[in-house]
């Protein structure tokens, strides 16, 4: 017999993966999204199955999760404001729906517990570099400063009230479902510009580095944080970086497409360097399987069947 699970932002782009996959596993969930970032395409399938009831509320309302969160068996909050430019100009905004939202879901697993819960934090925190978990965390964006304060929080209700809460640092993401648009989505507007044969912008040199996840490797992450003993803080990534250079190469390859690339003035201090050091989450039970080049035939195939614009994915 399967879980009751609630997933926060289960409409955003990995939201809504990992509502897909607990489905597909005999589980019953529930999706609690207000479209701040998710998409209502994103999980239309997912009316198809009985055990999906999807809720449209805003996770600061204590009340209502406390209502929600009565008949689950677990939360995997990933309902953000999760836009490193937005939080620059909406610190405020930013700050208060991440934090409150966080709290709220520690005061009910406070009061209950039975409920465990997983908060999806960011490689954000860190700031530049090859990291660890025990890396000093540094913050450049309000956006990182309120993932920073929300993992400090899970660990002091944990420390203080032995609260069932672990925290996974997600490094960068692609896949199905992601945006064309917005910082964190490299791969994606490469992709979309490399289908259209339209030029590929790139950012200074290219010699800068991410380390970039397959959106199957991201889920099962999650899947794996809720058996890690409460407390744990674990980064998902695939342990390996590319320069944009040549994450842009591969993607004009395997799209087979007559893009050209071509460089632009550098982007004011941008990370030059991110890749996550994995070993602590392959100790846990973690292990990427997707490569960067499996991962981008399967996204390219994907991408090259759908009208992004119409199904709200180049917005």
């Amino acid at each position: 017999m399967g879980k009751r699970y609630l997933v926060t932002g289960g409409a955003g782009f990995i939201g809504s993966h990992l509502c897909e996959t607990l489905l597909k596993a005999g589980n019953k969930v529930i999706c609690v999204d207000n479209f701040y970032n998710g998409n209502l395409n994103n999980i239309r399938g997912l009316f198809n199955y009985s055990d999906f009831h999807f809720i449209e509320a805003d996770v600061r309302s204590f009340s209502r999760m406390k209502e929600i969160c009565n008949s689950c068996d677990y939360i995997f909050h990933l309902a953000a404001q999760i836009h490193v430019e937005k939080s620059i100009i909406r610190p405020k905004e930013t700050l208060d729906i991440n934090l409150t939202s966080t709290q709220n879901f520690l005061e009910i697993c406070k009061e209950n517990s039975n409920l465990g819960m997983t908060l999806a934090s960011s490689a954000e925190v860190y700031g530049e570099g090859v990291h660890a978990e025990t890396s000093p965390l540094n913050p450049q964006s309000p956006y990182a400063a309120s993932k920073v304060a929300a993992e400090s929080l899970c660990t002091a209700y944990h420390h203080t009230f032995g609260t069932n809460v672990r925290v996974i640092r997600n490094f960068n993401t692609f896949g199905p479902r992601q945006k064309s648009s917005g910082y964190g989505a490299v791969i994606s507007i490469f992709a979309r510009r490399a289908l259209d044969n339209r030029p590929i912008l790139i950012y200074g040199d290219g010699s800068q580095t991410r380390d970039y996840q397959y959106i199957n490797d991201a889920v099962s992450g999650y899947l794996v944080s809720e058996n890690i003993p409460p407390g744990t803080i674990m980064n998902t990534g695939f342990g390996t970086d590319f320069t944009i250079n040549e994450i842009a190469e591969k993607i004009v390859k395997i799209s087979g497409s007559k893009s050209k690339i071509i460089h632009t003035d550098p982007r004011p201090g941008e990370v030059i360097k991110l890749r996550a050091d994995i070993s602590k989450a392959k100790s846990l039970g973690y292990n990427p399987e997707f490569s960067l080049e499996a991962g981008l035939k399967d996204f390219i195939s994907w991408m090259g069947k759908y009208d992004m614009e119409s199904m709200g994915y180049m917005t």
